[in-house]
């Protein structure tokens, strides 16, 4: 599902959430699964994703920032993630 992550549009529907990726080749993989109802917002800043619930509550679930650098592969930059990456190309090559 596509969702406008600008901090004012609202999500239309209740969805279950386990990553954002922006359109420029960004993802913010969530800690944990986080439910999203209908009437929250979202924000994707630097220090992460920001809900604003209905209701006014503000949560900053916990999670790491990584960049797409090809199909299936991620390279995670997150704090304390060091440079791993994961994905296709991992072992390939044998070393």
């Amino acid at each position: 599902m596509r969702l406008t992550a600008d901090g004012t549009t609202p999500v239309s529907r209740s969805v279950l959430v386990n990553d954002f990726e922006t359109d420029d080749g960004y993802a913010f993989a969530s800690a944990s699964p986080l439910f999203l109802a209908a009437g929250d917002r979202v924000a994707l800043g630097r220090d992460g994703v920001v809900v604003t619930r209905a209701d006014g509550e503000r949560l900053a679930p916990a999670g790491t920032w990584s960049t797409r650098c090809s199909l299936g592969a991620r390279k995670y930059f997150g704090r304390g993630a060091g440079k791993q990456v994961w994905g296709a190309d991992e072992g390939a090559g044998g070393g």
